[in-house]
């Protein structure tokens, strides 16, 4: 069973956080008047939702709060299925690869920026560590596929996906959503909207709570791995003195506290024919139980103040402070065996001022220009873990040291990266004619880079120094550091679009853009010497021709779009040795491929969508100098060629003005490797492609003012793998982490 006392403490803040909400939203609900509807909130880090009317044009997916909602969607793994190009492997909170388009996001290193970036509430959402935000009281989530330089607040190199909560409006409103389900899962989400002074003051208050046991059982001592605990507040105000202004203020604050990752050993272990349970599905057996797990806080504070300074001039500033705390406790060689016991600790802060201009007086020409400073330090602490007569075994491969050896073996070392940014940016469109539309944009970065590191002594010495390429100076792992040593860099980078858009009538609009986008050098230090490295900056030219277009009632819409991009100084990673991976430049590197997607209303009781995507990415075989190049031929990790959806609700309505709802979904995705480098480990790791059926049938009262819903997530129960390799696939023995099995349940909702 479950670690008692850990299951209480999720229980008890569970029950803290509903008292809260419910207590809030009797008093909300005592003294609020009839609800005002107003129009939609403003998205302003996306700044469209009409891919129609997208300024400047590129391909974009958005779905709205109540789409999401009807889907069930509340994690980032469960969109992407819903977006071409978009595929997300999520083994924690703590630890989500994003991949757009066959390019990845997702090393924990705090030196690497991201590829694909995330943002919410416009707040670039900077290291993988807190990317992963719950999707709660949620306005829209729209993803920018290729490039983005002057769109966000900061350079995107590859592509967004953009965030938008509701904010604070001119309406007393509420709404309790609980759920359980397998797994003792529960959830809460509540919100409560109200005037605090009428035309002037607005509040709102959301809260969202997670609790799951995980789906993986550890022999080791009954517990539980890959499960959920996630409790979330967010708190925004706006302010309209004028009518001419407006000024927000939005809190968001999470918690993480989950179970630990169900790493499972693939192939065994060298040196433990014993170790013989390699099947990723059954369960796992891994010696610390409990004292696994991810422990996370978000904390962060956004002010956004938006002027008409007349007609023509709009001005906004943005300012921005977050902070990031985690700490993950994971059993690396994914086996009962006290071999290879890792503890990431990270920390992170950022500080961030954008202001643009904006001008459009309704003529032929459209203008922005802003600039944006930016601060950001971050750190993680690598604790590794073992019993050196086990690691004495594994380096012999079964041998047994004559005299017992440190059975608790320990020591750590440190990365840390700091980012001291300035970007201006601008962008300008022009009416060529009433249908045709040209524009550009340009960013110019000027960037300053800190990279440290430092090994720490073992708190004891170790016996096996030298058994791997990196240990030294009493250290079995990673060598002792003379001190923290520090590796620094002054750049200067652009990034920009030029774009037509064409819009043959107002339902239909085609557009080309060619876009360059970049990511920051990266500065490390070489794992066997400790000489400081400077990897190239990464660059990607993306060329892309789309439409975008509905029917003369607008019941059908739909949208397409071809792409390729070509990368130089392509960055990746290469095992050279037992334990050492090194970053590498990868050199040229390409894709291409399309997206489609459809969505019709046929009929008052029947809607459907679809969508499809082919993605082709791989590394060139031949670099500039003509010479092979490392993964020649290799496709990305994480790319499958083909994605696909088909979905649907179905609505019958009642007697008494309700409905009944019926909404099955059905994804497809071919198969992909989980490592750019496609031959390691003898090309095993890899996943087939797979088809999973999600279904949910509820009821909804007249007026929407309450519902109750039950839903079924991988109906045929479908086993596949989130990801495999891993650490223990650098020194040899590599893990994979299984994916969830069939799950049910219900939750029910009150709106007021």
């Amino acid at each position: 069973m479950p670690d008692f006392s850990q299951r209480l403490a999720r229980r008890h803040r569970f029950q803290a956080i509903s008292t809260v909400v419910l207590l809030g939203l009797q008093h909300a609900s005592l003294g609020a008047e009839e609800a005002t509807v107003l129009d939609p909130v403003e998205v302003v880090a996306a700044r469209v939702t009409d891919p129609l009317t997208a300024v400047p044009p590129s391909a974009v997916t958005a779905y709205d709060g109540a789409f999401l909602n009807a889907q069930g969607i509340t994690r980032y793994d469960e969109l992407a299925p819903l977006v071409p190009g978009l595929f997300v492997s999520a083994q924690s909170v703590d630890n989500v690869s994003l991949n757009l388009r066959g390019l990845t996001s997702d090393t924990s290193d705090p030196r690497v920026q991201p590829r694909v970036s995330v943002f919410q509430d416009g707040v670039v959402l900077h290291n993988v560590h807190g990317n992963s935000v719950a999707l709660f009281d949620t306005a829209e989530i729209a993803v920018f596929k290729g490039p983005q330089p002057t769109r966000f607040g900061e350079g995107v190199e590859s592509g967004a996906l953009a965030i938008e909560s509701n904010r604070a409006r001119d309406e007393s409103s509420g709404a309790l959503t609980v759920g359980a389900g397998d797994f003792d899962a529960i959830t809460a989400e509540a919100y409560v909207n109200r005037p605090l002074i009428a035309d002037k003051l607005f509040a709102r208050v959301a809260v969202y709570s997670s609790e799951r046991d995980g789906y993986v059982k550890n022999l080791a001592d009954g517990s539980d791995l890959q499960g959920e605990g996630t409790q979330a507040v967010r708190a925004s105000l706006r302010w309209s003195p004028v009518p001419a202004t407006t000024a927000d203020l939005v809190f968001n604050y999470q918690n993480d506290d989950t179970p630990g990752i169900a790493f499972k050993t693939a192939q065994g272990v060298p040196g433990f024919p014993a170790i013989t349970d390699t099947d990723p599905y059954s369960a796992a057996n891994l010696n610390r139980g409990t004292a696994l797990g991810v422990t996370r806080t978000i904390t962060g504070l956004t002010g956004i103040v938006k002027h008409e300074l007349n007609e023509a001039w709009t001005v906004t500033s943005t300012s921005t402070w977050r902070e990031v705390d985690s700490h993950n406790e994971f059993d690396a060689d994914g086996s009962q065996l006290y071999l290879l016991e890792l503890g990431e600790i990270y920390d992170g802060r950022r500080l961030s001022q954008e202001v643009h201009f904006d001008y459009d007086a309704g003529g032929r020409l459209t203008a922005s220009l802003g600039a944006n400073a930016a601060w950001s330090e971050d750190g993680q602490t690598t604790i590794i873990r073992t019993n050196e007569n086990t690691l004495f075994t594994y380096f012999t491969n079964g041998g047994i040291f004559p005299f017992p050896l440190n059975p608790r073996y320990e020591e750590r070392n440190r990365n840390e990266s700091e980012k001291t940014s300035g970007d201006v940016f601008g962008r300008t469109d022009y009416k060529l004619t009433d249908k045709l539309m040209v524009g550009a944009g340009l960013r110019l970065t000027q960037e300053r880079l800190v990279s440290r590191y430092q090994s720490f002594a073992a708190p004891v010495p170790g016996n096996l120094v030298g058994g791997l390429p990196t240990s030294g100076g009493g250290n079995n792992i990673f060598k002792v550091s003379p001190g923290q040593i520090e590796n620094r860099a002054d750049e200067q980078a652009w990034s920009g679009q030029v774009d037509a858009n064409y819009k043959f009538n107002p339902r239909f609009t085609t557009y080309a853009s060619v876009s360059r986008g970049r990511r920051s050098p990266v500065l490390n230090f070489d794992a066997v010497t400790l000489a400081p490295r400077q990897q190239a900056e990464e660059t990607v030219v993306n060329y892309e021709l789309g439409m975008n277009g509905a029917s003369a009632n607008r019941r059908v819409r739909y949208g397409a779009s071809v792409f390729q991009y070509d990368f130089e100084h392509f960055q990746t990673v290469r095992t050279v040795g037992l334990g050492v991976t090194n970053p590498i430049d990868g050199g040229r590197a390409r894709g291409r491929g399309f997206e489609t997607n459809v969505e019709a209303d046929v009929a008052d009781w029947l809607t459907l969508f679809a969508t499809h995507g082919f993605t082709d990415a791989r590394f060139a075989n031949l670099n500039e100098a003509g010479v092979p190049q490392t993964y020649a031929g290799n496709t990305f990790r994480l790319t499958s060629k083909h994605t696909a959806s088909l979905g649907g609700t179905f609505t019958v309505r009642t007697d008494g003005g309700g409905a009944v709802f019926f909404t099955p979904l059905l994804t497809y995705r071919s198969a992909y490797y989980f490592e750019d480098d496609n031959a390691q480990n003898g090309g095993s790791l890899r996943q087939g492609g797979f088809a999973l059926l999600n279904l949910r049938l509820g009821y909804r009262a007249r007026g929407g003012k309450w519902e109750v819903t039950g839903y079924v997530n991988n109906v045929l129960g479908k086993e596949y793998l989130l990801d495999a390799g891993n650490t223990g696939g650098t020194y040899g023995f590599p893990t994979t982490v299984r994916a969830a099995p069939r799950m049910a349940g219900v939750t029910a909702t009150l709106r007021f």
